[in-house]
């Protein structure tokens, strides 16, 4: 047995003691060559005081030989979704050979109050030096020579030996806080046995709620909360008795993952059983997937899909991770809960509490919001859930923004940036975007083409910039990309150029990608996006960078920013994300003179194939989208018409022939239109003509999408619109 006293200077026994004595968490990171040992021997001194579950991670089951402990749940990192909603009382995870931090965020949460979180690394300055599975993904041609920056493991080993964490090896940090118990008060017993099955007073009050919002038939049920608290849990009890007292027959429930529901579905069984209710569980690859009883169920479908069918109870668990857009769909009809982690890996809790609550209180719709604090596994001021918080800036936050709004462009250096700035930078992106995660982090901190700019005003961050390099890659690499045999990581945009169109020569160029833009959330609309974007070009052409990219789920908003700036899309993904519904679409501009020859005839392929897609593979795409996908201009494409085409067009126009009769001809001047970017119709006759003429949308579609009484007629004056601004056409028509 290892001699622990020995080893380091901090006795683990005392550390024990502490976690049972407070009830709160410790973190213990253990260093050295006997680092999986050393962990084994303190999980066995907690468990020789009393009786616990034991969670040990590693990749691809290395040194777990090394931990001989029976009764353990071992898992690989891979798995660290799959144990979402169970808890431990001591995790040992072995990060010497992947540390994601994803993966951290989710393994620490699971571990109850008075437990242990062990990691595990070799020798501190071998583990600096060396690089885990999630970094070697940063090594993509041409930019291996640099190096991985090793910034977020420093980050990492920097962060412990504040209150509650220690590191036990070569070096010894951290100090014992005392031997405080935190009682926690006991929860109100009501005698209903669904009140019961609450483990907090937070869950009871908030399960009271939820009863009554539905009762009042409210719309919506707003619940937020950090991580921990147990909505889903709550949610899950609360779904159980409405089905079980009310009449509907159906509900929904949505996650941007199916893990992400299986806690209430959990507890929706839970509550039946305290019901005395028999049910059916219908699962599929060891997931829950619908739930059935009494003749009623509760089914998952992906967001999207969700959004669109028609039942009286929906359920939207994790809603932060969903575009607002979608969101808002869920308020058509019936009663649906939204729920959020306000601070946590999911995504940017903050941002949905802005963007989709904002609205949905001005909206004037009836709902209900409520707001959950205490903990579920651990006591409140857990100093293991602060440091955690701390370490993945998972509640950064931008500044106030400053009164002197006069702005200069700031490249920061990634190795010095203070953690105030970087705290704000960061804190730009959670309020703005909806998918941010912590793995988002690791890679800018780290990944050797991966770097950061800013606009500031009186030093502040006001808007955050992330870029990556592209490009550069050698011939030998390109031909197999060619012949589709190799797609290289970090190269989003010139390996899909070059693999898709099949121009080899796109690859060579070097470009800049422009990962992430956000603006803060106070200062939005004011045009610093689009001066931020101007101040990334004029530094990118000064240092002969040949383009500029970005890559993003296509909304009318996002996309009709990139366009307004000068960005042309040049490649469409063939099917929808399954979380967010959304297309991913890419933009480029191109800054030298290949470049520029390169995109138009990217813009060429991208044109045919969108044009020849919209009425089959983009049938569902937002018309518009599809409209701004087609802005750029291009020489040619002059409309071909037939002698009869023009004769029916003619009288099409003028009233004497139906749309039917005349369809061949106008979306022949239609597509000749787009084909040109053409900018004589609104918006709104633009996404017309791409919903009925390209798509092929039945009339009712264009009544209800547009709000249009009489579509026939209207079509008729916007083609007759068009042939004035096709030169020559109309007069030959």
């Amino acid at each position: 047995m290892l001699s622990l006293t020995g080893r380091v200077k901090l006795d683990p026994r005392l550390i024990v003691e502490e976690a049972m004595n407070t009830g709160e968490r410790r973190l213990i990171v253990i260093s050295g060559n006997d680092s999986p040992e050393v962990a084994s021997e303190i999980a066995k001194i907690w468990l020789s005081k009393r009786e616990g579950r034991l969670l040990i991670a590693t990749h691809m089951g290395i040194n777990l030989d090394r931990i001989p402990l029976d009764d353990a749940t071992s898992i690989d990192f891979d798995q660290t979704e799959e144990v979402l909603g169970g808890t431990w009382d001591i995790l040992i995870a072995d990060i010497s050979h992947q540390f994601r931090a994803n993966d951290i965020g989710r393994l620490i949460e699971v571990v109850r109050g008075g437990g242990l979180a062990i990691l595990t690394i070799p020798p501190a300055e071998e583990w600096i030096n060396s690089m885990t599975e999630f970094q070697r993904r940063f090594m993509v041609p041409p930019f291996e020579s640099r190096g991985v920056r090793q910034l977020f493991k420093s980050r990492f080993l920097s962060s412990i030996g504040k209150r509650g964490t220690f590191l036990l090896g070569e070096e010894v940090r951290g100090e014992l806080c005392g031997r405080v118990s935190k009682d926690r008060a006991p929860i109100e017993r009501t005698g209903d046995p669904l009140f019961d099955l609450c483990a907090t007073r937070d869950q009871q009050r908030v399960l009271r709620s939820i009863l009554d919002a539905f009762k009042e038939r409210k719309r919506a049920f707003i619940l937020t909360a950090n991580r921990g608290r147990g909505k889903s849990a709550v949610i899950g009890i609360a779904l159980s008795l409405i089905m079980n007292r009310s009449k509907i027959r159906s509900a929904v429930v949505t996650s941007p993952s199916i893990e992400g529901v299986q806690t209430i579905f959990n507890f929706l069984m839970r509550g039946l059983d305290a019901q005395g209710v028999n049910y059916e569980p219908l699962i599929r690859e060891g997931r829950i997937i619908a739930l059935r009883f009494k003749g009623k169920d509760v089914f998952y479908l992906t967001p999207e899909s969700a959004a669109e069918v028609e039942v009286s109870l929906k359920v939207v668990d994790e809603a932060a991770s969903i575009p607002v857009t979608t969101l808002f769909k869920f308020l058509g009809g019936g009663f649906t809960i939204f729920s959020s982690t306000i601070h946590g890996y999911e995504g940017a809790g903050r941002g949905f509490s802005l963007r989709f609550l904002g609205r949905l209180r001005k909206s004037g719709i009836p709902h209900a919001e409520e707001r959950m604090d205490e903990p579920i596994r651990y006591p409140p001021d857990d100093p293991v859930e602060r440091w955690l918080y701390d370490f993945l800036l998972l509640d950064a936050e931008p500044g106030e923004p400053p009164k002197n709004l006069e702005a200069t462009y700031r490249e920061i250096s990634l190795d010095s940036i203070s953690e105030e700035y970087l705290r704000k930078f960061y804190g730009i992106y959670i309020l703005a975007h909806y998918r941010n995660r912590p793995n988002d982090l690791a890679t800018l901190l780290d990944a050797p083409h991966h770097f950061a700019r800013s606009l500031e005003a009186e030093g502040e961050p006001i808007v955050s910039i992330h870029l990556a390099e592209e490009g550069g890659l050698p011939n030998s690499l390109l031909e197999d990309m060619v012949r589709g045999m190799r797609d290289l990581p970090g190269h989003m945009i010139a390996s899909r150029i070059v693999l898709h169109y099949s121009f080899k020569s796109f690859g060579r160029l070097r470009g800049w990608r422009i990962v992430r833009i956000a603006t803060h959330p106070e200062l939005q609309g004011m045009g610093f996006g689009t001066r931020a974007l101007a101040e990334v070009e004029r530094e990118a052409r000064g240092k002969s960078v040949d383009w500029l990219g970005a890559g993003f789920g296509a909304t009318e908003d996002l996309l009709r920013f990139w366009v307004r700036s000068g960005y042309h899309p040049v490649h469409i993904s063939p099917s929808r994300n399954t979380v967010t519904g959304e297309y991913s679409v890419l933009v480029l501009k191109p800054l030298s003179e290949e470049a520029s020859k390169l995109t138009e005839e990217v813009l060429k392929e991208f044109k045919r194939r969108v044009l020849a897609s919209l009425h089959d593979v983009y049938f569902s795409l937002n018309p518009m989208v599809a409209r701004l996908l087609l802005k750029s201009k291009l020489d040619g494409g002059k409309a071909k018409l037939s002698t009869s085409q023009r004769s029916r067009l003619l009288g099409y126009v003028k009233g004497s022939y139906v749309y039917e009769l005349a369809s061949d001809a106008i979306h022949e001047v239609v597509r000749s239109y787009f084909w040109q970017g053409k900018d004589c119709l609104t918006p709104r006759e633009e996404a017309i003509l791409v919903a009925k003429v390209l798509q092929g949308k039945p009339w009712e579609t264009l009544k209800s999408r547009f709000g249009v009484k009489e579509p026939y007629e209207l079509l008729r004056e916007i083609v007759s619109n068009l042939l004035s601004c096709l030169d020559g056409l109309r007069d030959e028509a």
